[in-house]
């Protein structure tokens, strides 16, 4: 995982998009830029010039930590006057540490040009600060500007000196010391980097923390395989860091916070809302980091995909609905996954790349690595596939069919969202579902089992039937679906209603949807509650308990007032009889039904109910339709 982060780090740092290492960015830019000259050693010019660049970075809080060539003015300039009044009482430790780090750098092998060691010498010369003082009074410089040296002739005009990269490799040299492990001896601890492989000092911290709501610092639930290897022999267990140099863990947090800053590569998964306010610092968090490994245009049929738009499509599903808004749609994704990828190239072999994805969470003021997920372009399609034609499923007007993305699921599966307006609905709490679904949609691993009981006793809560609810009892059908046929034979038949199947469980649940039927066309559909809302939960667990007296009072009360005002009479009772008489050579009705044969009661009853109500909202188009026709 962090090879491949590295991997993605060194790519973006060549497209200019990550800084160096041991760089970053602060939230202050360099406002004062002081001029030099090599020729000229009594010249000195401040100028303001706001430059938001990314800068030598250590995580210095308190302490007095200077950095090269580059710094707040209570270090380079020894400017003591604070923002609001007062003076910086470290001011003189802070500039004596800037100017013992520029000798540091002119005595170092790493700064090998003349011109550079010449500019480093002058730049922590007494001369030119003594000169600059007037300027910094007339041009009211603060302790905390930042400044940044800068010289006006020779090889390296207009750069500033810490940008070059002999002070860049110095700067990095300097930051493995200080944020290097030592032995009870004062030594540097030395040891294989369990990321670049080298032999090398071993870091006690990473500077750089990882954004997610707020920064923290990365670590994971160790495993007996994650223990820390120094020296060769010694093994840090339980709460010890990960083996690894500063330049790797710091270009895994810039790498990481590259992508939690661009909304093209994460996704936040689940969040732990309670009463509306959100817990920032909850493990049930979870953001998800996705990129590829290789930057190639793939052809989806005759369409030319650049990397941006397959990235936003694969990730389509992890997509989350704003406020009162309808789930987002997966038909883009559904359209490519019908048609062949192949690379755009003939010579690329889409096999070869691979899209990445990384589950942090926060977790009591650091981030956790929840889950890994590595897979080929060509398998990834196959099983986004698999995870989508599992659950497509038609809507309850009989309408639609469509799938839905990981948050709508988790949502929907979480029962105390039924009694809850849209807009305060929250994700299922247990965040090892979000990963196992994420691991069937891209890894085309089997889905939580878990989500069956879920899913199961939401549909007996008889708020459900509610029409403002007809949006979640289609995902939760959806939901079941999936967890009937993914990658199963009757994946397609049972988009929509399957005559054919036999499953006991189905069986009962159609014959309630026909009961119900009955009940609401010998009503002439003028009642707002049916026997649904009333037997849904005995008939779907024990259906021998409840059908025969709901059919004897179908049959007594209902059908003869259908047959009387002919409403379908035939058609019903045809539909009855065939259901019956497929439940008596399944051996009847049965006692009680399993988990799996109450998802089958669910989707068999779900199935006819949107049967009906297709045939309804025709018939109802054909009648406006003949009155229109009378009346012309």
């Amino acid at each position: 995982m962090f090879k491949e982060i590295i991997e993605l780090g060194k790519r973006l740092e060549t497209e200019g998009k990550l800084p160096p290492p041991g760089f970053y960015y602060y939230g202050q830019p360099i406002k004062w830029k002081i001029h030099l000259r090599h020729c000229h050693p009594n010249f000195v010019y401040v100028e303001e010039i706001p430059l938001d660049k990314p800068r030598p970075f250590c995580g210095r809080t308190s302490r007095v930590e200077a950095h090269p060539c580059v710094d707040e003015a209570g270090y380079v300039l020894h400017v003591a006057k604070q923002r609001g009044g007062g003076n910086d009482d470290k001011v003189k430790e802070k500039h004596k540490e800037f100017v013992r780090l520029l000798r540091k750098a002119y005595r170092s092998p790493l700064i090998k040009g003349k011109e550079l060691k010449s500019a480093v010498w002058i730049a922590q010369s007494k001369q030119w600060r003594r000169l600059v003082s007037q300027q910094v009074k007339s041009k009211n410089i603060l302790n905390k500007d930042w400044v940044a040296i800068v010289f006006n002739d020779g090889p390296f005009e207009d750069t500033s000196l810490y940008e070059l990269p002999d002070m860049q490799q110095f700067w990095q040299k300097e930051l493995r010391e200080r944020t290097r492990q030592d032995t009870e001896t004062g030594k540097a601890k030395m040891g294989v980097c369990s990321i670049c492989g080298e032999y090398q000092q071993m870091a006690k911290k990473i500077p750089v923390w990882v954004k997610l709501f707020k920064p923290a610092p990365l670590h994971s639930y160790n495993k007996d395989s994650f223990v820390s290897y120094i020296e060769g022999i010694q093994v840090f267990e339980g709460k010890a860091h990960l083996g690894q140099c500063v330049i790797c863990g710091d270009t895994i947090a810039r790498t990481l916070n590259y992508l939690t800053g661009n909304i093209l590569h994460y996704k936040i998964i689940a969040q732990d809302r309670h009463k509306g306010k959100l817990i920032t610092d909850s493990a049930q968090n979870q953001f998800a980091l996705f990129w590829l490994k290789d930057k190639q245009f793939i052809k989806a049929g005759e369409t030319i995909l650049d990397p941006s738009e397959l990235l936003r499509n694969v990730s389509s599903v992890m997509d989350r609905s704003e406020k009162n808004t309808p789930p987002p749609d997966t038909k883009q994704l559904e359209n490519m996954l019908t048609v062949p990828w192949t690379g755009r190239d003939a010579s690329v072999n889409i096999a070869d790349n691979a899209f990445y994805l990384l589950i942090l969470s926060p977790n009591k003021g650091r981030i956790a690595v929840r889950d890994w997920l590595d897979i080929s372009l060509d398998k990834l399609q196959q099983n986004l596939k698999a995870f989508l034609d599992a659950q497509r499923i038609i809507d309850p007007d009989g309408k639609e069919k469509r799938c839905f993305g990981i948050p709508e699921i988790l949502k929907a599966v979480e029962a105390s969202n039924i009694s809850k307006e849209p807009h305060k609905v929250v994700e299922i709490g247990n965040p090892n579902v979000s990963c196992q679904l994420l691991r069937t949609a891209y890894l085309g691993e089997s889905p939580p089992s878990v989500l069956l009981e879920s899913a199961v006793m939401c549909m007996r809560n008889p708020k459900i039937f509610d029409e403002k609810k007809k949006t979640t009892r289609h995902i939760l059908m959806a939901t079941l679906k999936m967890l009937l046929t993914h990658k199963k034979e009757g994946m397609k038949e049972m988009e929509t209603l399957d005559t054919n199947r036999k499953a006991i469980g189905h069986l009962c649940g159609r014959l309630l949807s026909i009961l119900e039927e009955a009940q609401l066309r010998a009503a002439r559909w003028k009642i707002n509650t049916t026997l649904v809302e009333r037997f849904y939960g005995s008939a779907s667990s024990a259906p021998a308990s409840v059908f025969g007296t709901l059919v004897r009072r179908a049959t007594t009360d209902h059908f003869p007032k259908i047959r009387k005002q002919q409403l379908g009479y035939k058609d019903l009772e045809a539909q009855i009889e065939s259901v019956e008489t497929a439940i008596d050579q399944a051996g009847g009705y049965p006692k009680t039904l399993s988990l799996k044969e109450q998802a089958e009661f669910s989707l068999g009853f779900y199935h006819q109910r949107a049967k009906f109500n297709e045939k309804r909202k025709v018939n109802k188009q054909n009648d406006k339709k003949e009155e229109s026709n009378e009346q012309q």
